[in-house]
């Protein structure tokens, strides 16, 4: 029996869907873009950010985390990509501004940056780093943030921290810092680490869980060499009774047969829906040969000779209840978008992680979500882009002007209103009945409007009268969307 309780529920998949009986179809929406959130143009940034994820702090104030790279010299002399983690802040999701630092992390030799947004001490090792707040109710107050570095091919480290200064698990001298914080090895889980590692406190099963990069090469999917051509990017999830001591790496299992390579993952939870996870993860696609449209892509001579060349990025939606197993859209949620200078290419389409909560636009209209997407245009600094999305507006299931039915299979909720995110023309409607084992029902008129919590009016009594029984929803709709309900 599925018990809904006074829940969220959205139609990212077909848990409560009776598919026999359904015909509105399943609708994957894409996030409008807006403007530009911040640029990362600071003197440590100028090869690039990447990796951004977002923690909302119960204060609601908004940290974002993201890998800086430039071109420096090392102590030892020799030049390389200077990796740093940094941070950037926002009271309202809308405005970012750097934070000013106390920290002063060695540069190198070309910049000397005593006033800088760099959270991290190491200056060319990180290939990422994910910070997260800690739900978990016996969690030490000074351990509430906690944070994964994954370095390419060994493993992932642990870190607890106040959001701004970080240190390894606490061991009795640095080589022993080292072994606590590794929370598992690369070399015998099939997993490479080289992209953002998620993880979070979940309360449903009171464990932690991550997802992690992982490769396969056709059906091997514990290859002892990874960085190989035919290897395919993947995601996997573990668990862990208390972040340190992790569970062995389990594959994700799909609703389809594809396999795709992804890259990262950007998985979070709903906040809405927090026993739904909701991803964005960017998917690589390389062409294995060259044809026409390359030669009419932006900088198709240039292209002709960079390294994944015949490569292009998007980014899928999917979603999942247990962090095991997904349900997954072939449709793509978010492109490279209308042709410039430099775009259509590998390195498009990199979502931050994580979901924040802004005002309408126009004074009365509903919040909505922003999400935000890094673009790297040739020649310029990184620029992050702010994008908008209906609250719980991932996936809807849509009617064209011809009624078109929406089925439930059936379920017990606890509540006495309906409410409902929804949307509908002039012309077309949405009609709810709610149906019990006995079949008593109760049933309203036409419902009309664009709202995020409608709450439905019925003509012959109201769902406290159905409330812990046993019921099935049938929603008639026309030229409609609905996107999630939940009893109240």
């Amino acid at each position: 029996m599925i018990n809904i309780g006074n829940r969220r529920e959205l139609f990212v998949d077909n848990f409560l869907i009776d598919e026999e009986k359904t015909t509105a179809a399943a609708v994957v929406h894409k996030p409008v873009k807006r403007d530009v959130a911040f640029v990362h143009d600071a003197e440590w940034e100028t090869q690039g950010a990447a990796y951004h994820n977002i923690v909302v702090t119960p204060e609601g104030k908004r940290y974002m985390y993201y890998k800086s790279m430039h071109q420096d010299i090392k102590p030892d002399g020799a030049d390389a990509t200077m990796r740093r983690i940094c941070v950037i802040e926002s009271e309202d999701g809308l405005t970012w501004t750097r934070p000013v630092l106390d920290k002063t992390p060695i540069f190198g030799i070309r910049i000397n940056a005593p006033t800088n947004n760099v959270i991290s001490d190491l200056y060319d090792y990180y290939d990422n780093m994910f910070v997260f707040y800690d739900t978990n109710p016996n969690c030490p107050e000074n351990e509430r943030y906690k944070a994964v570095y994954g370095e390419w091919g060994t493993g992932l480290y642990g870190y607890v921290g106040d959001g701004i200064n970080f240190a390894f698990h606490p061991g009795k001298d640095v080589h022993e810092i080292i072994r606590k914080s590794l929370l598992i090895s690369g070399k015998d889980s099939g997993c490479y680490f080289d992209s953002l590692n998620t993880v979070y406190y979940n309360h449903q099963i009171g464990k932690y869980v991550a997802f992690v990069r992982g490769f396969h090469v056709g059906d091997d999917y514990y290859p002892p060499d990874p960085d190989v051509d035919d290897a395919v990017r993947d995601i996997r999830y573990m668990t862990s009774d208390d972040f340190w001591t992790w569970s062995y790496p389990k594959v994700f299992k799909y609703n389809d047969d594809y396999d795709y390579q992804l890259y990262a993952n950007a998985i979070a939870p709903y906040y809405r829906a927090p026993h739904i996870y909701c991803a964005t993860p960017t998917r690589y696609v390389a062409w294995p040969e060259w044809i026409d449209s390359f030669e009419k892509l932006p900088n198709a001579e240039e292209r002709r000779h960079r390294h994944r060349g015949k490569s292009m990025n998007d980014a899928i939606f999917m979603s999942s209840r247990d962090g095991e197993n997904w349900f997954r859209y072939g449709e793509a949620f978010m492109t490279a978008g209308p042709e410039h200078h430099s775009n259509w290419k590998y390195g498009d389409c990199y979502p931050c992680v994580g979901f924040t909560e802004t005002p309408g636009e126009i004074p009365g209209t509903d919040p909505y979500l922003s999400m935000f997407c890094k673009e790297d245009h040739d020649g310029e600094p990184t620029k992050l882009y702010r994008y908008s999305l209906r609250l719980d507006g991932f996936v809807s299931r849509t009617a064209t002007l011809k009624p078109q039915m929406l089925v439930t299979k059936p379920f017990v909720y606890d509540g006495k209103e309906l409410e409902i995110n929804f949307e509908t023309s002039a012309l077309g409607y949405m009609k709810f009945k709610l149906r019990d084992n006995d079949g008593n029902e109760i049933y309203s008129r036409e419902v009309m409007g664009d709202k995020v919590d409608r709450i439905v009016g019925f003509e012959n009594g109201t769902p406290a009268d159905l409330s812990g029984k046993e019921v099935v929803m049938e929603i008639e709709m026309s030229d409609a969307s609905i996107y999630s309900f939940k009893f109240n």
